[in-house]
């Protein structure tokens, strides 16, 4: 039994196909059978049923797949293990992190890691936070940057950062000299919103009901660029976490008068999992790079507050302090939210 003819298994039984494993192994197809098939030869079973381009996992095959699993994860880390031994900083790890984070901070951070650590490979999942929380739970990504609270008692969050609410409006609107605004104020605005599966947008329309105003949503999209793109266009109106704030844009941000921080973000891991020298690293580096700075006044991550330093005066420093497992009262559960 060779540890290829495992990955090979694990492969075919995650896609169903004999197809996408063969181009997800980097093997010919064909190759990739004949593998399978001696594999089932040395066990004397079958673990496949073959129906034409469908495949399916026997009783045989369902109780082989998680055994391999652990098999190969345990290699993954011996590996690790040994060149951590050597002190070589070479390895891979996988980020999860939701839509709606990906291009405000993901660039200057990730770039920022490759160019500390050239021999690190670091692969990235964009994902909505359920489908992350489940990789999470079948070893296909190592960490995650997602919403805080989560229901879930096996994986372990620290918070990283809040994130107050500003509304976007294109220069010379009516509202673009105001130093803070109230949702009231946004009331019969032509408004631009997320589209459903996003967590944001049920952020978002949570903080509109409990001010009792009703958005009058005349466009919706996946991306939040292309929102930014037509308020400058003058089409209408939105609101966007303090991260996406950028007033090179040609957009007026104005900052939201709210209780309470819009949506708190976290660093999430499986728990009791061994974490090898490279998850540490990325790890330790996504805390340094989005914890709030310590000086006196300065209430966000310094990647954010670097972008707003050139925007008007806004509300005075709140408690940012990190919280290992923390699960703000004030948001709702993450438990049915997709992004």
């Amino acid at each position: 039994m060779e540890i290829h003819q495992l990955r090979y298994f694990r492969a075919v039984a995650k896609y169903r196909s004999f197809t996408q494993a063969a181009k997800r192994e980097h093997v010919s197809q064909p190759s990739l059978s004949h593998q399978i098939m001696k594999l089932e030869d040395e066990l004397s079973a079958k673990l496949f049923n073959r129906k034409g381009h469908l495949v399916d996992l026997t009783s045989y095959g369902e109780a082989f797949l998680p055994k391999i699993e652990s098999i190969l994860h345990q290699l993954q880390e011996a590996k690790s293990q040994i060149l951590e031994m050597g002190k070589v900083e070479k390895g891979k790890v996988t980020l999860g992190v939701i839509p709606t984070i990906t291009p405000f901070l993901l660039p200057n951070v990730l770039a920022s890691f490759l160019k500390q650590h050239p021999l690190i490979e670091l692969n990235v999942k964009e994902e909505y936070s359920a489908v992350l929380l489940q990789a999470l739970r079948e070893n296909t990504i190592d960490m995650a940057l997602m919403p805080l609270p989560l229901e879930s008692d096996d994986v372990s969050c620290i918070e990283l950062m809040r994130e107050r609410l500003f509304a976007i409006v294109w220069d010379n609107h009516p509202l673009q000299n105001e130093k803070q605004i109230t949702l009231k104020q946004l009331s019969g605005a032509p408004f631009l919103m997320l589209k459903d599966g996003h967590c944001f947008r049920d952020d978002a329309l949570s903080a509109f009901h409990a001010a009792n105003v009703e958005p009058r949503i005349i466009f919706e999209s996946g991306c939040f660029l292309t929102i930014l793109n037509m308020v400058r266009a003058g089409i209408g109106i939105s609101v966007m976490p303090e991260m996406a704030v950028d007033t090179t844009l040609g957009c007026r941000f104005i900052p939201i008068e709210a209780e309470h921080p819009i949506r708190t973000i976290g660093l999430v891991q499986r728990k009791q999992q061994y974490q090898t020298h490279v998850q540490l690293l990325l790890a330790s580096f996504l805390r340094a790079q989005l914890l709030p700075s310590e000086t006196v006044g300065a209430n966000m991550p310094r990647l954010i507050r670097d972008k707003t330093t050139r925007m008007s005066p806004i509300e005075g420093p709140r408690d940012r302090r990190p919280r290992q497992n923390a699960t703000p009262t004030q948001r709702p559960s993450l438990r049915n939210r997709r992004g």
